[in-house]
């Protein structure tokens, strides 16, 4: 990397770059244009100019269709954390599809179903029955009722920031309300991550309606805004104090952190139910709420003809029987690693950056407050974090989340790679902030 003077010059730089680099990947986004409405069509790229076409992958690496190589940092929310086109995902789908075809499995049900569902309640603590559902937003609107209606109250406090997919009435702040039904959000509560006196206090003013209280284990849309002082077992004990379930919400990080997801790794006292998906179906569409039996059973409406497909759910079997305490620990490990090293990195830096996350998740923000919720992370500065997004796409990155780290696919190596790059990219952009500022005066 080259360090340029300040930052107009950097961007200019990396933006040439970037646009040389990935011409391909730029004119099949604009012929995209023609039929994919923006909205999809480049979704978590918004750091780039235009989105990466990727041609092939393979564990922790893929390809872009101008033949650039990166080690994949996101793993599509967590969706592929097994790695891309892992041979036991590729021999179950191959072995369901060619034994039942992929029909929708609600009708004529396969073993896989039950065996999967087992799985779950084995690993999951709480869990003794499943719902499933095709994707983490639907499986968040099957929790939603399901608490309504066990409770016979409206109201949800869910935190400011947090992601719980598009049901109109847990869109946040980061989200475009577009379209949504007028008041669909009438009995919704918002509350600081991490703020318990808040979260306390939303649950005496509405004593008496609350259905649930719903929360990510980690805020994953700011960037890998991980609990402190214990926040996720007193927010369980003052749910339980008030009589309010806890919806635990881990679709992107459930059976990430942990064989049995969040509870399990931070080790407190299970919610009443959990949502999970992503990487429940090995990188197939998947998703699932367990919990309790008695809230579990509500007769909510809950019919999905993809919910439960057997190729998709052979695929969610081999990938939980691959999903060891001991796999966990190494990924864990290497997320501590890369953190750390992002740590002593802008210890040096002569701009303020903080690092976040745990488990195998880490997150970068440009500013010089603790990074502690959604209010804290947005004052970060923006443009440097787009800078940074592009800067390390040219140098061998993947990164289009602000949720980023190892998965099972990755070795030591990929994380001194990753660190690598991540270190020289801040390094230059620090440096180039800084000349910007001693040219402004």
């Amino acid at each position: 990397m080259t360090q340029s003077s300040t930052l107009n010059d950097l961007r200019a730089e990396w933006l040439a770059l970037y646009n040389q680099r990935t011409t391909r990947s730029r004119m099949a986004n604009e012929a995209a244009a023609r039929s994919i409405a923006q909205s999809q069509r480049s979704r978590f790229n918004s750091a780039m100019p235009h989105p990466i076409y990727i041609d092939h992958g393979e564990g922790a690496h893929f390809v872009d269709i101008d033949k650039n190589h990166f080690l994949d940092c996101n793993a599509g929310w967590n969706a592929a954390f097994l790695g891309r086109g892992h041979p036991a995902i590729t021999a179950a789908v191959g072995q369901a599809m060619s034994l039942l075809g992929a029909p929708g499995g609600s009708m004529h049900p396969s073993a896989k179903r039950d065996e999967f569902a087992r799985l779950l309640c084995d690993r999951v603590r709480g869990a003794e029955r499943v719902v499933f559902a095709p994707s983490g937003s639907e499986a968040n609107t099957y929790a939603l009722r399901l608490a309504r209606s066990f409770t016979g109250k409206q109201t949800v406090i869910r935190m400011a920031g947090g992601y719980h997919g598009q049901h109109d009435a847990l869109l946040g702040e980061q989200s475009s309300k577009a379209g949504t039904a007028t008041g669909a959000q009438n009995n919704v509560i918002t509350v600081p991550f991490n703020d318990l006196p808040a979260a306390r206090a939303a649950l005496d003013a509405h004593q008496g309606t609350t259905a649930a209280l719903i929360s990510e284990p980690m805020m994953t849309i700011p960037g890998a805004v991980h609990q402190r002082d214990h926040f996720l077992h007193d927010l369980r004990a003052i749910t339980r104090e008030y009589g309010v379930l806890f919806i635990l919400d881990e679709v992107i990080t459930g059976c990430r952190f942990a064989v049995g997801g969040a509870s399990d790794y931070y080790d407190f006292e299970p919610a009443d139910l959990v949502v999970m998906g992503k990487m429940l179906g090995g990188g197939l569409p998947t998703a699932a709420v367990v919990g309790r039996a008695a809230i579990l059973e509500q007769p909510i409406s809950a019919s999905n003809t993809h919910a439960q497909n057997p190729v998709t759910l052979a695929a969610a079997v081999a990938a939980l029987e691959l999903s060891t305490a001991d796999e966990h620990r190494r990924v864990a490990l290497m997320g501590e690693r890369l953190r750390s090293g992002l740590r002593a990195t802008a210890a040096d830096l002569p701009i303020p950056v903080q690092i976040t996350g745990d488990g195998p998740c880490a997150g970068i923000h440009f500013t010089s407050d603790e990074v502690v919720d959604f209010t804290s992370a947005e004052r970060a500065n923006n443009e440097l974090w787009r800078l940074l997004c592009v800067g390390i796409a040219n140098n061998g990155l993947g990164l289009t989340s602000r949720t980023f780290g190892p998965t099972m696919a990755w070795t030591d190596t990929d994380v001194d790679y990753a660190l690598g790059v991540f270190s020289a990219t801040l390094k230059n952009i620090a440096h180039a902030a800084a000349e910007s500022e001693l040219t402004a005066r």
